[in-house]
């Protein structure tokens, strides 16, 4: 037995304490937390970063990827040894899923499968009267259902050996975050999803773990893409639209767009960590909230602990002032942020 010293941390979970339980003991040696990994979204961002951490770790990882000939499915195939192999699949697609279980069900050999974490997802539209009925069910289809695939698909192998399953939810699923709104309802969707699935599998034997990071930069929060939406979004308004919305009010919707996107942090492998984490751990906490540091976490927890009235309230006192045509309330707020 041996003791990682790598996961003595502060706790993701509370903005003011230590993480003692990330000092474990592993019990690795029986064989049991190498069972295989089933990775979704691998593409890019933390599903391909994890990919290769747990690659790097010894484990068996089978990742899947939209495009298994793209750059993020290249990058695996190329940098990563035979213990990882990459196959296709696509969440929105029941005979994808399907296919996609019975390869890895016939590719286990003597190895059983550990872990499924779900982290498929995309990001489209914006305001409710910015999205079109299309935005708001891709979210759903991906972000919501994806889950609900492939889990359904893969719980007959995780039964046999009381795994767990990671879905990587957000922290717009506990937050409402508004000018993301298809976004933000398919993951207020996946929390309670997730949350119904654990309360269900708790006597068989299988955990089911949360994974809620604040704003990370990753293809979902790309500022150049999603500014590019934005600017596609405003010319395809209908006249009746443009005169409710033009003008100052389309600017400042592209000013908080920025803002948002602004306070996205690069460092993903805070995510990566607690990916491995619940993975890994013999007993992981149910939740896992990566925030980049003290403050972040602190102001998460007080979002937590107020009463959702106060909450409402700070948030349409803050959009109130933003989208006011003073310049300079403007950039106090957009320093205020950029400081945090």
């Amino acid at each position: 037995m041996k003791i990682d010293l790598n996961h003595f941390a502060l706790n993701r979970r509370s903005p003011l304490f230590l993480d003692w339980r990330r000092l474990q003991w592993f019990h690795f040696e029986s064989g049991r937390h190498f069972g295989l990994k089933y990775l979704t979204g691998c593409d890019s961002g933390f599903g391909n970063a994890l990919a290769k951490r747990l690659d790097a770790k010894g484990f068996e990882v089978f990742a899947t990827c939209l495009f298994p000939t793209g750059t993020g499915a290249k990058e695996l195939m190329e940098g990563c040894s035979n213990r990882l192999r990459v196959l296709h699949m696509d969440v929105t697609k029941d005979d994808s899923v399907k296919k996609a279980f019975e390869y890895v069900k016939q590719n286990l050999g003597s190895a059983e499968l550990w872990a499924v974490v779900n982290n498929a997802g995309i990001n489209k539209g914006f305001s409710v009267e910015f999205s079109s009925m299309e935005d708001f069910r891709d979210c759903i289809d991906v972000n919501l259902l994806g889950y609900v695939r492939v889990t359904k698909a893969f719980l007959p192998l995780l039964k046999r050996t009381k795994g767990r399953i990671v879905n990587i939810t957000s922290a717009s699923g506990e937050f409402s975050l508004p000018f993301f709104t298809p976004y933000t309802v398919s993951k207020h969707a996946a929390v309670g999803f997730t949350d119904c699935l654990r309360l269900e599998l708790e006597t068989l034997g299988i955990s089911v773990v949360s994974i809620e990071p604040e704003l990370f930069l990753t293809g979902l929060t790309c500022p150049d893409i999603v500014d590019k939406n934005l600017d596609a979004k405003l010319e395809s308004l209908g006249p009746s639209l443009k005169e409710d919305y033009g003008g100052s009010y389309a600017t400042s919707l592209k000013d908080v767009e920025k803002l948002f996107l602004s306070f996205a942090c690069s460092k993903i492998s805070i995510v990566v960590d607690d990916l491995e984490s619940a993975v890994s751990l013999e007993n992981p906490y149910h939740t896992y909230k990566p925030r980049r540091h003290v403050l972040s976490r602190f102001l998460c927890f007080c979002g937590e602990v107020i009463p959702r009235s106060c909450h409402i309230l700070i948030m349409k006192l803050f959009f109130r002032l933003f989208f006011s045509k003073s310049k300079a309330i403007k950039d106090v707020i957009i320093k205020i942020v950029s400081w945090m």
